[in-house]
């Protein structure tokens, strides 16, 4: 492989990525093809050498986003003893919102933007949220309707809590809540 084709595929990486994590903070429709060029340290020009449209980089986004996102649960159940795997899964979930700094999935940040969004975008977003759904029921321990209740409140704790503005007192409160309701189900024990 040629270092220009190596350059530009790593230049292509870093706009993803780039567009990911600005997509999550702002949402899709808050960050413009400049903004995502001038963070990846390239001008808005050279965006359309790697994409044909935002809506092809937002499909690429969510994909990444979903992927490290899927690669970071991964393995977490090896690491941890049987009685600690769950817990643990439902601390790091429900940590906060990246819009507040804190850590969240992809899938509840993008969500809602991706379902205005185009079927290439809306094809990415569903094949990563298959994708999670397996990782959290094999590294919770739980059935596949189970994981999927699991996912569903986590995504609407994180959606809520992001959406209730400045108040972050209601918003770590939400996902306190949300945390305990999910331990006291039991999935872990089951």
């Amino acid at each position: 492989m040629s270092n220009l084709k190596t350059r530009k595929e790593e230049t292509r990486q870093r706009i993803v990525e780039t567009a990911s994590r600005l997509f999550q903070q702002k949402g899709v429709d808050g960050v413009g093809v400049d903004e995502i060029m001038r963070e990846s340290g390239l001008t808005h020009g050279g965006f359309y050498a790697h994409f044909a449209n935002k809506e092809a980089l937002v499909a690429e986004a969510c994909t990444c986003a979903l992927q490290q996102a899927s690669a970071k649960w991964s393995g977490l159940g090896q690491l941890l003893s049987d009685d600690a795997r769950f817990e643990q899964f439902m601390n790091e979930y429900l940590a906060g919102d990246p819009r507040t700094g804190a850590p969240a999935c992809p899938a509840a940040m993008l969500g809602p933007d991706v379902a205005r969004r185009g079927e290439a975008v809306q094809a990415a977003y569903t094949a990563g949220v298959k994708r999670m759904i397996e990782v959290i029921a094999k590294e919770a321990g739980a059935e596949r309707e189970e994981a999927i209740a699991m996912f569903a409140a986590m995504i609407g704790a994180t959606n809520l809590a992001a959406s209730v503005g400045d108040d972050k007192a209601l918003a770590a409160e939400i996902l306190q809540a949300t945390r305990r309701q999910l331990l006291q189900c039991g999935v872990a024990e089951g």
